[in-house]
């Protein structure tokens, strides 16, 4: 791979008190090259030629966390070489050791005592963590290698704060490349992020390829405003509006308005709340309404559902509403914009919304997404009190009406005798009769007219709905196709693993909705299943358990699946206030024994002695559960 006419170099480095490595992989050559600094050897002169002295420009180097760790050791090492160079081997890696000990301890954000060094250009770099994930949501290496399905998912099993014995210097460096290796693997399957990117810094100016997408949308908005303003950045980072406590009775629009009594009741409760802005779980109603039971406030709007199956008949439908957009659309069509960025903000703001549209009518898909990502950037940002766009009564304005809005189609919906499936964040899923459907259509129109905001409509052949998070809806036209991209899935039912996200099997939903699609026992399709990808899980373990297979430790990090043969799994903490043992153990799978699959290997998948009916018995629990609350129905 290059960027700016360089190969991209991807790296990695381990650090101990006696022993420094670093690995780095050309994209281009796949040549591996290795540096070294201990009793064994000390290439600190080769290490600095390679990143600084030597690189001339012709390699991008590319990391997991290395903007906040590796980046700042490098670049530590190369503003000190002339003094490193004259220092003993020890006296080195007691040096750089110290160094990343500040940067491991410094978790609460306090990069003062390494600024020098994070910020310094001496190499080019890009970060694969920082890439795809703000920083609440990001994930060690381990867990990426997990989702990714990286053949080995290596943990180190060393301590890095103890000194390396010689003879463990061959296995860290085997770790450290396999780092490296799964690293450079994902750089591969971020092909399409990074092609985003090169056109986000192509198109606007901004090098983005450390950026996630609610970063970059942050600092186009800040560039276009500063440009349209004339502002500084660093004036600009200074403006919020603050306001701890709403009355809500002040964000909701004057034509929110129903004819269903308990909805009236509704919002007249919502006016009269006056909530606290940095509260996020603070004022919540629930209510019923024609049998579904809904919950509305500062979280939002959802209807509260328990396992069920929509299959309409032959005079019905199951339609699907929702606002495009609602987020950015309420923004543009009332300027529900931070108030002390004015209007200026505003057209820079709706200018990217219109010029969104454009791109994606006319297939610039590129400009489309990176727009998009912009637009949806903001009410996040609103919400956060370190952003220049903090505003929580304007987000407050979005959040509130976006519900009300919704109920309004609700409102008319019931009235037409339709039944309510679900409604979440912006839309609402319904049961019909066909031939209510021009009316339909013509109360979304009255929603649209009032509001100003615009409905996208689908329809379902049927909606499984386990709960408002987790279903799957059989889109209009799979009979036909059997498209397996027209079954809409969430939550549970997402048969795919996505990188960085856990891992569960993903047989059980597969089996589960196969199904209820073709009424194959669930027994016969997991048991004709050939692929033991499928069969994986994780489970996140904090650093302060250690995990014990069996009565061995094993890495803290680990993939595996139910099995006939293998012991139980668990954590271990160990309690200091205990009188007894000391220690607790948790069971990390309390209805099967299991086999780890760190390393996968060519075992045919009728050898690996699968607890078949581990993953049978959880896959007719979910069926059972819908089956079950049918039956309550009649």
């Amino acid at each position: 791979m290059v960027i700016h006419n360089k190969a991209i170099t991807v790296y990695d480095i381990e650090v101990f008190p006696n022993c420094f490595h670093c690995t780095c992989r050309d994209t281009e050559t796949n040549k591996l090259y290795t540096f070294e600094i201990s009793q064994r050897k000390n290439q600190l002169t080769e290490l600095v030629d390679f990143f600084y002295y030597k690189n001339d420009d012709i390699r991008m180097f590319c990391g997991y966390n290395n903007k906040h760790y590796d980046d700042v050791v490098i670049n530590y090492i190369i503003d000190f070489y002339y003094k490193l160079d004259q220092l003993p081997y020890t006296r080195i890696c007691q040096s750089i050791f110290n160094l990343s000990t500040v940067i491991v301890q410094s978790e609460e954000g306090d990069i003062s005592k390494f600024k020098r060094w994070k910020y310094a250009n001496y190499f080019e770099s890009m970060d694969l963590l920082t890439l795809q994930f703000s920083s609440k949501l990001r994930v060690g290496l381990k867990e990426m290698q997990i989702t990714m399905h990286y053949p080995n998912v290596l943990e180190y099993s060393g301590d890095f704060d103890s000194y390396l014995k010689d003879e463990d210097i061959d296995e860290m460096i085997e770790y450290n490349i396999n780092d490296v290796d799964s690293t450079t693997e994902l750089l591969n399957r971020l092909q399409k992020d990074i092609a985003l990117r090169s056109f986000i810094e192509q198109e606007y100016g901004i090098n983005a390829y450390s950026m996630d997408s609610v970063k970059f949308g942050e600092t186009l908005l800040a560039k276009k405003y500063c440009e349209a303003t004339g502002l500084s950045k660093r004036q600009l980072e200074t403006m919020r509006s603050p306001m701890d406590y709403i009355p809500l009775k002040d964000v909701i629009l004057p034509f929110i308005k129903y004819k269903n009594p308990k909805l009236q009741d509704v919002l007249e409760d919502m006016k009269g709340q006056v909530v606290y802005s940095k509260e996020r779980k603070g004022y919540e109603k629930q209510f019923v309404l024609s049998n579904t039971r809904y919950s509305v406030g500062v979280g939002g709007i959802h209807s509260i559902n328990t396992p069920r199956i929509y299959v309409p008949n032959d005079n019905e439908y199951i339609g699907h509403a929702d606002v495009a957009s609602m987020y950015p659309s309420f923004i543009v069509q009332y300027k529900w914009i931070p108030r002390h960025l004015g209007e200026e903000f505003w057209q820079v703001y709706a200018g990217i919304y219109h010029e969104r549209i454009e791109a994606k009518h006319s297939g610039q898909k590129l400009k489309s997404d990176a727009l998009k990502l912009t637009l949806n950037s903001v009410t996040g940002k609103m919400q956060q009190e370190t952003s220049w766009m903090y505003d929580p009564f304007s987000v407050f304005k979005i959040r509130i009406n976006g519900q009300l809005v919704l109920l309004m189609l609700v409102d008319r919906l019931l009235a037409l005798g339709c039944e309510i499936v679900q409604v979440n964040t912006d839309g609402v899923v319904y049961v019909a009769k066909k031939d209510l459907s021009e009316r339909i259509g013509e109360a979304i129109k009255e929603v649209e007219d009032i509001t100003r905001l615009t409905f996208e409509a689908d329809c379902y052949e049927a909606f499984y709905q386990y709960a408002i998070n987790d279903y799957f809806g059989v889109v209009k036209g799979w009979s036909e196709s059997h498209d397996p991209k027209l079954i809409e899935r969430k939550g549970m039912f997402i048969t795919e693993n996505r990188l960085g996200k856990g891992m569960a099997p993903v047989v059980i939903p597969k089996a589960v909705i196969n199904y209820f699609l073709t009424k194959e026992p669930v027994a016969d399709y997991i048991r004709r299943q050939t692929d033991i990808k499928d069969f994986l899980m994780t489970q996140r373990v904090d650093k302060k358990f250690t995990v014990i297979h069996g009565d061995k430790p094993v890495q803290r990090i680990s993939r595996y699946y139910a099995s006939t043969n293998g012991h139980y799994l668990y954590k271990r903490k160990y309690n200091e206030d205990s009188e007894e043992s000391g220690y607790s153990d948790q069971n990390m799978l309390t209805k099967s024994g299991i086999t780890i699959l760190n390393k996968f290997d060519n075992l045919p998948i009728e050898s690996r002695k699968i607890n078949y009916r581990y993953y049978i018995s959880e896959s007719e629990k979910i069926i059972a559960e819908f089956v079950h609350r049918q039956l309550e129905l009649f």
